[in-house]
């Protein structure tokens, strides 16, 4: 009995030093740009997620414990024990690299939406330089076999051990420990189980991520993220979140300034990838970046106060092409069948009798965006194969110069009117681009710099040639990034600057005496469609969640979110909250409490309704 006791201890004291083991990874390589901390806050991290440790190993326990009791010969339970510590070794392995290598580049910790981009795996070797990739290889090949020895050594159920326990002894063991089981389970005796508020020990949010245990993270986030039709973010009576997105919107029928001298422009869509407002002077950022942008902007109708919902590109072009916000845990695009059924600007256009295209010089299998533009009704959709195999290219495809380039040949034979979209690529991970470097270094920073400020290039040779064409006098130009982004000032993702974007509009169509104006108006890139189409006389009452930016009496508040973390901002008022640990994780302190209680009640019944308007398509 104590031998088998033995046995279970010391197989639960190995993955108590594995998963010790990747939280000082995970903290080794990602602290260097999230502040100080002192030798007693990072060994407190280590003690608090112990607990959330050991409620993941009391699950995976629970097959070698039924090994240990059941009657039967050693020999056939130590090879089943071996394979099944292996492929749990495999598994955790993959799940903490790539936890390590998500909160590098995306702010946040492994989770449902990032198991969705396994569907692309290519996309996740193909933001990673070689050295990132090789490294990454060779760590998990090299921890694998360190791992496979240990196990090989010390778990299996020795075939040398005939264990001869007594009926009695047998069923004293399963219930004793059964209910330790239990315990650790649930992370105590406390009246809630275990859950994120029961690690979060400290007011610096990286603290916390470290403390999280990345495999109970993402089975939490798996199991929320609606694998049924529950709405997990259902708070309040439907007809009460109803009427509070009703009042949200209720201006969209007020009057507004028509900018415009002519309602049937053409029209000309440049999204811009990973453009931060921290690479734009006029938007607070810093200077020299982007010289183009800040020269158009300053001549155009500039929305200076625009977040953005999501913070990858498939929910960015929803955004801007559907008006639709950011869903938690799932990507519209990615479904065909609800994807198809939002409006969409193309949609409108192609009524309207224009020419539609979109250009994007990487694959378009990308986040099953050929499906998506193809059921959007684009008449052209160019990508990389298109283009001739003697294009420069980068890692992610035709670098911007060429892909702009090709837009602009293309238009000149295109029949008036016409809706035309580019996705830029060239500024995204590994930040690789051609020519010389306008900002020296090999720091991440600095390289995401200079691919800004290469895009800003090519935006800017575009324009000097598109004023040439026949057509430029008559069109209308929509600016606007698909995110924010955590570089070059290593934001937090949580907080809503690392959302800040620009949003302008520009071109001769624009009436004199509304150009180099700036619309302070608190919103998202979502609204676009709501603000742009009721200029062209076009009623905009489908997107129902694009609000218009120029009608005076427009509510200022702008949604983002990040899976479980809900974001709400209202003029300088903001809320990040998590459902997970039904708590705020950050908030601006000046704010009273009954502020915050305000917005929150607002961000819920809007997160509520958009939930449940996804699950209805």
């Amino acid at each position: 009995m104590i031998k088998l006791l033995k046995q279970f201890f010391r197989i639960a004291f190995y993955y108590v030093i594995l998963f010790a083991f990747w939280r000082k990874i995970f903290f080794l390589f990602n602290q260097r740009n999230q502040g100080d901390f002192h030798f007693g806050e990072i060994v407190a991290g280590f003690f608090h997620g112990l607990r959330m440790d050991l409620s993941v190993i009391s699950y995976l326990l629970v097959l070698p414990l039924v090994l240990l009791l059941i009657p039967g010969k050693q020999e056939w339970k130590g090879k089943l024990s071996g394979y099944y510590h292996l492929i749990l070794a495999f598994l955790i392995t993959l799940i903490c690299m790539g936890n390590i290598l998500l909160f590098h580049f995306w702010g946040g910790l492994i989770n449902y939406r990032a198991l969705t981009y396994l569907s692309d795996p290519q996309e996740i070797f193909t933001s990673l330089s070689f050295f990132q990739s090789f490294l990454v290889v060779m760590s998990i090949a090299s921890v694998m076999l360190f791992q496979v020895f240990l196990i090989r050594k010390f778990l299996p159920i020795r075939a040398t051990e005939e264990l001869i326990i007594q009926p009695l002894h047998r069923l004293i063991l399963l219930v004793l420990m059964s209910g330790v089981l239990i315990l650790g389970i649930r992370g105590g005796w406390q009246m809630l189980p275990m859950n994120e508020s029961l690690v979060y020990y400290s007011k610096k949010p990286f603290l916390n991520q470290v403390a999280i245990n990345p495999v109970w993270h993402l089975a939490y986030d798996v199991r929320a993220a609606g694998l049924t039709d529950e709405n997990p973010f259902l708070t309040m009576p439907e007809a009460e979140a109803e009427k509070i997105v009703h009042q949200l919107y209720a201006s969209n029928k007020d009057s507004f300034p028509e900018i415009l001298s002519n309602r049937l422009p053409n029209i000309v869509v440049l999204i811009l990838e990973s453009h931060t407002a921290d690479v734009v002077a006029s938007l607070g950022g810093e200077s020299g970046i982007s010289p183009v942008l800040e020269q158009l902007m300053s001549e155009g109708v500039s929305f200076s106060n625009i977040y953005s919902s999501g913070a990858r590109t498939d929910q960015g072009i929803v955004s801007v092409m559907n008006g639709w916000p950011a869903t938690p845990y799932h990507s519209i695009m990615r479904s065909a069948e609800k994807s198809a059924r939002l409006p969409s600007l193309p949609k409108i256009f192609n009524e309207k009798g224009y020419a539609t295209s979109f250009y994007y010089g990487g694959e378009s299998n990308f986040s099953n965006l050929n499906v998506y533009c193809i059921n959007q009704g684009f008449h052209v959709i160019l990508e990389q194969e298109d283009f001739d195999k003697s294009t420069p290219s980068g890692k992610w495809g035709i670098d911007d110069e060429h892909v702009l380039a090709k837009q602009l040949g293309d238009l000149a034979h295109v029949k008036e009117p016409f809706f035309s979209v580019t996705m830029t690529l060239s500024n995204h991970e590994p930040f690789e681009v051609p020519g010389p470097a306008r900002f020296p270094g090999d720091d991440e920073a600095n390289k995401f710099r200079n691919s800004a400020a290469y895009a800003d290039a090519c935006i800017g040779d575009f324009f000097r040639k598109a004023k040439t064409q026949t057509w430029y006098k008559n069109t209308l130009f929509v600016l606007v990034a698909d995110h924010g982004h955590l570089l070059p000032k290593h934001r937090n993702d949580l907080y809503p600057n690392s959302r800040h974007i620009p949003m302008f509009l520009y071109g001769d169509v624009i009436k004199p005496e509304f150009r180099g104006i700036q619309i302070t108006k608190l919103g998202g890139h979502h609204d676009l469609p709501g603000t742009l189409l009721p200029q062209l006389g076009i009623d905009a009452s489908a997107f129902a969640w694009s609000k218009n930016l120029l009608t005076p009496g427009a509510k200022n508040f702008a949604y983002f979110q990040m899976e479980h973390v809900l974001g709400w901002m209202e003029e300088k008022d903001w809320i990040a909250y998590s459902y997970n640990r039904k708590n705020y994780v950050l908030k601006n302190d000046k704010t009273s409490h009954e502020r915050n209680t305000e917005l929150l009640h607002k961000g819920q019944a809007f997160i509520q309704e958009i939930y449940k308007a996804y699950n209805g398509y």
